[in-house]
């Protein structure tokens, strides 16, 4: 039997496991300020959906959405006229729908970008 050396040169690029956890502890932690911009994405049943939004004192920010991704939306939910920002738990997209339905659609976020506002 031979030994594979999966290690080898990637080592030299990729870092160590405790690298790498490090790396994410930090993304984790980028505060949302007031006036940040914040890029996320979040994953439906039919696709990955794209949008940006501006942190404000008051929560429950709009996300502008990609083209593509509302279209995306309004194919899982036709009445589908955006998304928000969950005003109590952050980690949470809303969708706006036009029609009154039995509660309201939420995608959670899995990826968020956070570049802090001007000063």
């Amino acid at each position: 039997m031979s030994v594979i050396d999966i290690l080898g040169e990637q080592e030299d690029t990729l870092g160590t496991a405790e690298d790498l956890r490090e790396e994410i502890v930090l993304e984790s932690l980028q505060p949302e300020l007031s006036g940040s911009l914040v890029k996320i994405e979040f994953e439906t049943s039919i696709g990955l959906c794209r949008g940006y939004y501006h942190v404000s004192e008051l929560g429950h920010e709009e996300i502008n959405l990609e083209e593509e991704s509302l279209n995306l939306l309004q194919k899982l939910f036709p009445g589908c006229n955006g998304a928000f920002v969950h005003q109590t738990n952050r980690d949470w997209v809303e969708l706006s729908i036009v029609e009154v339905i039995q509660g309201i659609p939420e995608y959670k976020i899995y990826n968020r970008i956070v570049t802090p506002g001007a000063a």
